[in-house]
């Protein structure tokens, strides 16, 4: 008996190869990239047939799995190519993965299962888990920037990038409730050194003591915040 999850990683695999062939063509031969990429997903869908006829699916439901996929995905493709944005890789490589898990539900018949399997996730402790990572980003954010407020005229923050800070407390107190999730306290323990050890050149000069000082209180307020919604977390599912 196959495994039928081989399928769809055989197929995720294949197509990121045939992504990153088309990149690569397209920087040794600029030219009219969107009549390539559906051109690519076309590509695409033929290459999904093929495996899963290759994997014992029957020759018309493979048939129209590729072309299903090669239609969708050529419109998908078209339309993210309008987006010159960094992030249309990132997006188009969500979508496509999206569509061929889509396209392989079909051909494999597992709706039903899907349907069982989404069931599962929306579990309280699931359900909490996602609310404790939304509270750490924006809400979070914006408390620790009320407590911060009173002190922030007294700190010279010119040379520091644009909303580096921001994005680092983003990701700060992500890996912090993740690290309490997983109760891996030796990971806070690392990250507080690590950030620590990046900021000590500013402790070294006398003129930067108050913007240290304005660090370190952030960093405490930010740990504090989120080891607490961890806890949170954890106390309220039962963990």
């Amino acid at each position: 008996m196959r495994d039928t999850s081989l399928v769809l990683l055989v197929l995720i695999l294949l197509n990121m190869l045939l992504d990153y062939g088309y990149a690569q063509w397209q920087e040794r031969k600029p030219g009219p990239g969107r009549v390539r990429g559906v051109l690519v997903a076309f590509a695409q869908g033929t290459m999904m047939g093929v495996v899963l006829y290759a994997f014992d699916r029957q020759a018309l439901v493979a048939a129209v799995a590729g072309i299903t996929f090669a239609l969708g995905w050529g419109v998908v493709r078209w339309l993210v190519g309008k987006w010159q944005s960094g992030f249309a890789f990132v997006l188009r490589f969500a979508l496509q993965v999206v569509a061929l898990t889509a396209v392989w539900l079909s051909a494999e018949g597992y709706w039903g299962w899907a349907g069982e399997l989404t069931k599962d996730v929306f579990s309280t402790h699931n359900l909490l888990i996602v609310l404790g990572y939304a509270l750490v980003l924006r809400p979070a954010s914006a408390l620790i920037g009320a407590v911060l407020t009173p002190w922030l005229a007294s700190v010279n923050s010119e040379g520091s990038l644009k909303r580096a800070g921001t994005l680092i407390g983003y990701l700060e107190r992500v890996l912090i409730l993740t690290f309490v999730l997983l109760q891996q306290w030796e990971g806070i323990g690392f990250l507080l050194t690590a950030k620590s050890i990046l900021r000590f050149n500013d402790i070294k000069s006398a003129e930067q003591r108050s913007l240290s000082e304005y660090v370190l209180l952030g960093t405490l307020v930010s740990f504090t915040v989120s080891i607490a919604i961890g806890l949170a977390v954890l106390k309220l599912s039962g963990k």
